[in-house]
């Protein structure tokens, strides 16, 4: 194999791994990152922290459906596309997903 098929190789390798890992990571968020609305089930009639309320509760549940949706596609075009900064779509996909992870944990931890 000539060194220029093995290089081509090994980066088709590398996108198949990021590729596998954005899809699994999309697909923990999509299922799992919406379920931390049950953080509001101790909230009493009083209460005023964010996951106490309706805003806050719809928030940690569409925040990762959206992000997701489309965090998924945009990473997948960032693998397969030939344009120099494409690469960095793949990234910002990565750092939306852990984006809306930590806003899930900020509002539901608002609860003591």
């Amino acid at each position: 194999m000539t060194a220029a098929r093995y290089d081509n190789a090994a980066a088709n390798c590398l996108k198949a791994i990021g590729g596998l890992v954005l899809w699994l990571f999309a697909g923990a968020t999509f299922l799992f990152a919406p379920l931390a609305v049950m953080a509001s089930d101790p909230c009493g009639q009083g209460d005023t922290q964010l996951i106490c309320t309706t805003t806050g509760q719809q928030l940690v549940a569409y925040v990762p459906l959206g992000t997701a949706l489309l965090a998924a596609p945009l990473g997948t075009w960032g693998l397969a596309s030939r344009r120099e900064l494409a690469r960095y779509a793949w990234v910002l996909a990565m750092v939306m997903l852990m984006a809306a992870w930590m806003v899930v944990d900020a509002i539901a931890g608002s609860h003591p």
